[in-house]
């Protein structure tokens, strides 16, 4: 009788512990909004990254209440390329992600910077100053020819104002290790694994065009052409899965790349037996110690 009543009180506590098990691993995280980066000239692009809305599938995002977009969200966190309001003046703006099903927002602050214009100081010559002439005198009855006065004139050296080069608004941070040609899609990367990161680059788009890249039918990123036709944007699976993987860049033409997803194989599997393994241990731990 002893003995059932020590296994029975060994099973309560393995229990306790699972449900603690299970409730730290269903904490949810709070909603937040990153920037990166959070500062730059007005035009420039920035991408919006968001974690902590589990339920949500539709996100909207405001520049200081004006909407830069929305995004389908597959999954619980994400991001989302953008670029800063052509007409923004130095200050700080407040960039928010809004989740109307679940009516949460998150929001971060991203500061516009002024352009500084450098001008070269003037360029001073000093004139060169001739030297006298000098006169021979003559003697009577002798004809004097005046010398001839050669004067050089003052060497000047201009230098060249420096100049600087305007940032094209749209073109984001990071480029591929291949330029692509016109109506090309060049992903920087021949295969990647869960977590790598991965560009892709193209050209031939209409300028000022939003570009949607999507792979399997799921949308994986997205970016503005500068007015060249070009872009380079970030691509980010939502879905792992082992082979090749074509990805499509709509940008009123359509480009097309392809990549190899590389899977490797986890151990996560093995923490469901480990919690049952600690369970039996704790249970005949308590039926000794009561014997």
């Amino acid at each position: 009788m002893r003995f059932v009543v020590r296994l029975f009180f060994g099973t309560v506590a393995g229990a306790i512990l699972l449900l603690a098990v299970a409730g730290n691993a269903n904490a949810q995280v709070p909603p937040s909004v990153g920037l990166k980066p959070s500062s730059g000239p007005a035009g420039s692009s920035f991408t919006i990254s968001w974690n902590g809305f589990p339920t949500c599938r539709i996100i909207n995002f405001f520049w200081a209440g004006t909407s830069l977009g929305s995004k389908v969200a597959p999954a619980t966190s994400g991001s989302f390329p953008t670029a800063v309001p052509a007409g923004a003046k130095p200050g700080s703006y407040t960039v928010t992600a809004t989740c109307t099903s679940q009516k949460e927002t998150a929001s971060g602050t991203f500061v516009v910077t002024g352009v500084t214009t450098t001008t070269p100081p003037p360029v001073t010559t000093t004139p060169v100053t001739p030297p006298p002439a000098t006169t021979t005198p003559t003697r009577p009855g002798t004809t004097t020819t005046p010398p001839t006065t050669t004067t050089t004139p003052p060497t000047t050296t201009t230098t060249p104002p420096s100049s600087t080069t305007p940032t094209t608004p749209g073109t984001p941070a990071t480029t591929s290790s291949t330029e692509p040609k016109p109506g090309e899609l060049v992903l920087d990367r021949p295969s990647v694994q869960p977590g790598d990161e991965l560009s892709a680059s193209g050209k031939g788009c209409e300028p000022s065009r939003m570009v949607t890249l999507t792979s399997d039918g799921m949308e994986v990123g997205s970016a503005y052409a500068d007015a060249s036709g070009a872009f380079t944007a970030p691509v980010e699976f939502t879905r792992i899965e082992a082979g090749r993987h074509t990805v499509i860049a709509e940008c009123g033409v359509r480009l097309t790349g392809a990549v190899d997803q590389v899977v490797t194989r986890s151990s996560g599997g093995q923490t469901g037996t480990l919690v049952i393994l600690v369970f039996f241990v704790l249970a005949g731990m308590t039926a000794v110690r009561f014997r």
